[in-house]
């Protein structure tokens, strides 16, 4: 790979591709969302969306498949000798959602991830503060 383009990428994924990033980021965004601010109600919004993002994933991915095999089928396309070196190629286009969309869910893991241990410590802190305001109240 002798270099990395981003535009390349998003060509050679196809259309799928804007579904994914428009569902991942809405995903990553509801994540960073839950993570400032730990709440059940965001966690919720954030598991929708990354399952929405999976789905924009999986139909991405079977759509290039499809379109790759539909070419391929057609003798006038193709010859029989660039059959094998075509299909690798569109396989390895029709795979870009899924890189895409697994590289945005794995970065929503780790937002959310540390809204869970937010949402761990502030819960403790909580607690304790209930505690000691139970404490107080049965003192006096």
């Amino acid at each position: 790979m002798s270099g990395f383009s981003l535009v390349q990428f998003m060509c050679e994924g196809g259309f799928g591709m804007w579904m994914v990033l428009a569902a991942g980021s809405a995903s990553l965004g509801a994540a960073v969302r839950y993570a400032a601010v730990p709440d059940r109600d965001k966690l919720a919004f954030t598991a929708a969306l990354s399952v929405t993002t999976v789905i924009a994933t999986i139909v991405g991915v079977w759509t290039n498949v499809g379109a790759v095999m539909s070419f391929l089928e057609d003798p006038a396309r193709v010859a029989d000798a660039d059959v094998t070196r075509i299909l690798f190629t569109g396989l390895k286009e029709a795979g870009r959602p899924g890189t895409l969309g697994g590289l945005l869910l794995t970065l929503v893991a780790i937002v959310v991830s540390v809204g869970v241990l937010r949402s761990a410590r502030l819960g403790a802190k909580g607690r304790e503060g209930t505690k000691s305001a139970e404490g107080r109240a049965a003192i006096a």
